[in-house]
């Protein structure tokens, strides 16, 4: 593998990081040390400071909670959840470039995003760029395998990442987190107040100017490879959320209310492909309400959100000619009513949920003198959901039912400016139920569980696969959803208080998947025929020994395949999905001190559906260490406690690239503190 050369600046920034710490005076020794905390479905916490390890779960769906570290800068979404058994991240650059979640080789368009249990993705393109959600907002992300809960309705999905919104302590309080790293990393999070209302300031940016070793688009031939610096990858983001909840007469209510400003260049791959002039600004607003009664069991959930984007192309670097700039606006309004139940007999016991729910997107698009039609989709849904649970033989059953309408009305958009629109005679109308159910046999209560789920799922095709964009797309309104059929079987292992640990087989099955195929010498047209298959294992598990540390480590094994009924594709493995991602972890802690070390793997993996070999994307394995240190009692920043984390990521440099051929940063230094 290539070697980078001169990285001073990165040298120095580790070496300025070890100095601030090594340097610390000594502190109180009687400091408190990060727990592990067993919450409800035994879900085992990991409150890793230094490195922010996952949470392994026994319970429903496979569910794999991750909480961010308060206390240490984590400004990168994807950055927390590549860690995740099951779950793979499609970047398209370093930090702040655009990166999209894979589920047990799903396409990113198969995976529910939520947040707050209310669903992120637009009818546009369908899919949910991590990037642009700000990670100080969130408390904790919910990671669903598999069948995803009746609670978020929708048409279920290969997977699914709930985000849960921060809220304000019990207690006013108030805190300053400031980080700066290398390629021109630095990021601010300021917030205060209580639970009645919390607000919370972040910001963060990145240049992005580092050194990469330059393959050309071709891995395989080493001679046309030369030291190079990426360009126009910077990004500006800032913003701001706002949350309250409050209780009268038996009823409560929970709001929160966010903006968004973010400002990025928009790089393109390597080798003749690059765009250095483009850029992107985005502003997004999005408004959450939700209503309860003081028991939980009547929930009204309404939320509102707009987003506008502006991509400025003066030299048609991305694509678009003739060239200027381009705007589009995206609104969603939507809501949800649900009903939770339960009861019991003389030898089970019941609960359940029922709900509908309603959603209405809009979208604009304007560039130069062109103008598409209005886009509109309303959206109904209903959903139902169930758990039957006999305390004798220790067994539950947890059936659940989906059903959707989605309805668009408006003429296509050509392909090119000057051809004819073609009205649509009716709207076009997709309508399909999703059921699943789920076993789960408590063999051993507190340490053997067994779970198996299954599901049958689809995905609706996107306004740019039915209606087309300018450019070369032309729509396809005779397109079918995507049908998915996804199962597994989960084991549970306790052997002891300290100790969890799963062991997981999983099988995804696609039919009428959607592909771009291309219908003439400029255009391309979306078309169902796609077959594929997924099938593999995860084993994960977190352990604590006391003194001397919590460890943790997980590893997923996939076997993803093209099973079409096209000869040159047949039978070869899906693009972008490494056969074996794994990862470990061990924190450690020492007085006021914490130290911690990550390990992550991917293996090679194809870029192209024919599997050519010089296109394949090399193995890259990372190695990230961190140092922490706290202070308590009053020091010079004022307040009762401040923490200073030091972090080398990519510790070997290792020379990394991601999808289509947008390379990685190799070493990078950064160092965060935070004072209350």
């Amino acid at each position: 593998m290539p070697i980078r050369h001169q990285r001073p600046d990165l040298s120095r920034g580790a070496f300025f990081c070890l100095l601030i710490a090594l340097a610390a005076a000594p502190a109180r020794a009687d400091a408190p040390s990060a727990t592990l905390a067993v919450a409800a479905h035994d879900t085992l916490v990991v409150r890793g400071r230094p490195v922010g390890g996952p949470v392994f779960a026994a319970g429903p769906a496979a569910v794999t909670v991750v909480r961010p570290d308060r206390a240490r800068g984590t400004p990168d979404l994807a950055e927390l959840l590549e860690q995740v058994a099951g779950l793979q991240i499609r970047r398209w650059g370093g930090l702040g470039a655009p990166a999209l979640p894979s589920v047990r080789g799903s396409s990113a368009g198969q995976i529910a995003v939520l947040v707050d249990g209310l669903p992120l993705s637009d009818a546009q393109d369908g899919a949910v760029d991590l990037s642009s959600l700000p990670l100080d907002r969130y408390e904790r992300v919910e990671v669903y395998r598999g069948a995803a809960p009746a609670r978020f309705g929708g048409a279920g999905a290969a997977g699914a990442l709930n985000l849960v919104t921060r809220t304000g302590a019990a207690a006013r309080r108030a805190s300053w987190l400031q980080w700066a790293g290398a390629h021109g990393e630095a990021g601010l999070r300021v917030e205060g107040g209580d639970r009645a209302a919390h607000v919370i300031l972040h910001a963060r940016r990145a240049d992005n100017r580092f050194a990469f070793r330059n393959h050309n688009q071709t891995f395989g031939n080493p001679g046309d490879d030369f030291d190079d610096v990426r360009r126009n990858a910077w990004f500006r983001e800032g913003g701001a959320l706002l949350t309250g909840a409050w209780e009268r007469g038996g009823w409560r209510a929970r709001l929160a209310a966010g903006a968004l400003r973010r400002d990025a260049g928009r790089p393109g791959p390597v080798g003749g492909y690059e765009s250095p002039h483009a850029d992107l600004r985005l502003d997004r607003y999005d408004l959450r309400l939700s209503l309860s009664d003081r028991g939980g069991a009547l929930a009204l959930d309404l939320d509102a959100r707009r987003s506008d984007e502006r991509l400025r192309d003066e030299g048609s670097e991305v694509g678009w000619d003739p060239p200027g700039t381009t705007d589009s606006r995206g609104d969603h309004l939507g809501g949800r009513l649900s009903w939770r139940f339960d009861g019991a007999a003389a030898d089970a016991r019941w609960s359940g949920r029922l709900g509908a729910e309603w959603r209405r997107q809009r979208f604009d698009w304007r560039h130069a003198d062109l103008a598409d039609p209005r886009r509109e989709r309303r959206t109904v849904g209903a959903f139902a959901g169930a758990s039957l649970a006999w305390p004798g033989p220790r067994l539950t059953l947890s059936p659940a039912w989906r059903w959707q309408r989605l309805e668009d009305d408006f003429p296509p958009v050509p392909a090119w400016p000057g051809l004819p629109e073609e009205p649509l005679a009716a709207p076009h109308v997709h309508e399909k139920p999703s059921p699943s159910l789920g076993v789960a046999w408590d063999a051993l209560p507190g340490r053997l569980l067994v779970e198996a789920h299954w599901a049958a799922a689809y995905r609706a095709p996107t306004w740019v696969e039915l209606f087309g964009h300018r450019g070369g797309v032309d729509g396809n309104r005779e397109l079918r959803p995507e049908e998915l059929v996804t199962r597994d079987v989960s084991v549970f292992w306790r052997p002891s208080p300290a100790t969890r640990l799963r062991l997981a087989w999983f099988a995804t099955e696609v039919e009428q998947g959607i592909l771009w195929v291309r219908n003439s010498q400029f255009t391309s047209r979306a078309a169902n025929t796609g077959r594929t298959r997924a099938t593999g294992l995860e084993a994960e598990g977190v352990a604590d020994l006391g003194r001397w540390g919590r460890g943790w480590a997980n590893l997923t094994v996939l076997d993803a395949v093209d099973r079409g009924d096209d000869p040159i594709y047949a039978g070869k493995a899906l693009p972008y999905l490494p056969d074996l991602a794994a990862s470990a972890g061990w924190e450690l802690d020492r007085g006021d001190w914490s130290w911690g070390v990550r390990w992550l793997h991917e293996s090679a993996s194809y870029r192209d559906r024919y599997n050519s070999e010089p296109d394949r994307t090399p193995a890259r394995s990372l190695v990230h260490l961190t140092v922490s240190r706290v202070w308590h009692g009053d020091h010079v920043l004022g307040g009762d406690a401040a923490r200073l984390t030091c972090e080398l990521l990519n510790l070997g440099d290792d020379d990394t690239y991601d999808v289509e051929g947008f390379p990685l940063p190799g070493r990078t230094a950064r160092v965060s503190l935070i004072f209350h």
